[in-house]
């Protein structure tokens, strides 16, 4: 969603004509997240197939989220040089090699990783060159209505894709998940005929700085993994030489003003850290249901339901909360939460399934609560006009952060029992919200979120 307000002044010249390419960038955008979800469930199945251990299948995934959060800021710089019409159908083809590629090679853990990296840089086409359509093309008045279908339609392709992932990889094989993509070629003729045809400009992509990004999380993911001193030494000089070429950079995607925000790197701070926890639990939760109580993929998707469909519901009441209550209260009460939820297993000595569903499903709800108003604490701490920068930049942080909790929770699940990685996440949970009232307490009421 990077640089999405560099489009918001556009005026669209044929708003009618420009609808009708709506529909079929939302589909894709569903789609995309589906096949997406559907690889985050399948780890453990993919895990037992091939015979590697937790920490190494989390890779899959951890990977495919950096490059979604990447792909995002490539595809936003893109949008202004390249046709949306042209970027989506390069997605589409990118996907269909990734998919191809991983349907051949599922035998070999090192190419399915290859496979999906190529797949998911296609797949990260979707989710930004929707935001910026509608916001480029669609009038003003109108952009909220399609915008919210975008956070309606995230939550939708939760529950989707985790139904899709536990069915094929439980009557047919996880590697058959590589062949469903291949009917997004079936979007590629109205992507084509529904789109305009977009006269080009110059544009420029942060490869530099988008490059460190990448080293930088790497690094940490590889140290989680490996404990290797050597990694955090690539941290380091990767980190400073990020900070040192922002600096100096006038063409770097973000610039150091962001990092001397004093409000904006706190809110951003406590969102990496919240962020971390939230698809480590689940990616645990099919290998724990399926070591405790023997259960199969396609009826761990089922339980996973409840709490993507609450998420769905607190996401669509998200607005009417906002009139109640302020960002800072309900950041507080969703982290309080999403602590209690992860503790609430582990206050039963043999709990049942029904108290991990429950757990999931206040987990989920929390973090479709929490969403908005912290977006909106950070997002508020920066000018307008360089906003969409900050969102950008924030969604970045937030695919990290996810990508580096998955691999921790991966690495934690071989050393300690799930009922105490439960607790860990619960307690990086707590210090998320400390950190939120200590950071964000300092500032004056007029900077309060």
């Amino acid at each position: 969603m990077a640089m999405v307000s560099e489009h918001l002044s556009q005026t669209p010249a044929k708003a009618y004509d420009a609808k009708k390419a709506v529909p079929v960038i939302l589909l894709f955008f569903v789609f995309a997240l589906i096949i997406d979800n559907s690889f985050k469930l399948v780890s453990v199945a993919i895990a037992d197939d091939l015979g590697i251990s937790a920490t190494a299948v989390s890779w899959q995934a951890t990977l495919a989220g950096l490059v979604i959060g990447i792909g995002a800021v490539v595809y936003a710089s893109l949008a202004d040089s390249i046709s949306i019409r042209k970027l989506l159908s390069a997605g589409i083809i990118l996907i269909c090699i990734g998919s191809v590629l991983g349907y051949i090679f599922q035998h070999s853990f090192m190419l399915v990783i290859i496979a999906r990296l190529i797949q998911t840089a296609g797949l990260a086409s979707a989710e930004t060159l929707y935001v910026i359509y509608v916001t480029k093309h669609l009038p003003k008045e109108e952009q909220k209505k399609f915008l919210g279908l975008s956070t309606s339609s995230y939550s939708l392709s939760l529950v989707i894709g985790s139904i899709t992932g536990g069915y094929v990889s439980t009557y047919l094989n996880w590697a058959a998940l590589f062949l469903i993509p291949l009917l997004s070629l079936v979007l590629l003729p109205f992507i084509l005929k529904y789109l305009p045809k977009e006269e080009s400009q110059k544009s420029h992509v942060d490869f530099i700085g988008l490059l460190l990004i990448a080293a930088i999380a790497t690094s940490v993911m590889l140290y989680i993994t490996d404990f290797n001193w050597m990694f955090i030494i690539l941290f380091v000089v990767a980190a400073a030489l990020f900070l040192m070429y922002i600096s100096k950079s006038k063409s770097s995607f973000i610039g150091i003003s962001f990092f001397q925000n004093k409000r904006f790197i706190s809110v951003l701070a406590i969102a990496f850290v919240i962020y971390s926890v939230q698809l480590g639990y689940i990616f645990m939760f099919p290998f724990l249901l399926q070591k405790l109580y023997g259960l199969q993929l396609d009826t761990i998707s089922l339980l996973l339901i409840p709490g993507y469909v609450t998420a769905v519901l607190v996401g669509a009441l998200s607005g009417k909360i906002a009139k109640v209550l302020s960002n800072k209260q309900a950041v507080s009460i969703a982290m309080v939460i999403i602590a209690c939820s992860l503790a609430l297993p582990g206050l039963f000595n043999t709990s049942p399934v029904i108290i991990y569903v429950l757990s999931m499903l206040l987990f989920s709800g929390s973090f479709a609560f929490m969403y908005a108003p912290l977006l909106d604490s950070c997002v508020g701490a920066i000018p307008a006009e360089k906003s969409g920068t900050a969102v950008g930049f924030y969604n970045l942080v937030l695919n990290v952060a996810i990508s580096i909790g998955i691999t921790y929770t991966a690495a934690l699940m071989e050393a300690v029992s799930f009922g105490t990685v439960l607790f860990i996440l619960s307690a990086i949970t707590v210090l998320a919200l400390a950190l939120f009232w200590l950071l964000v307490g300092r500032f004056s009421r007029s900077e309060q979120i």
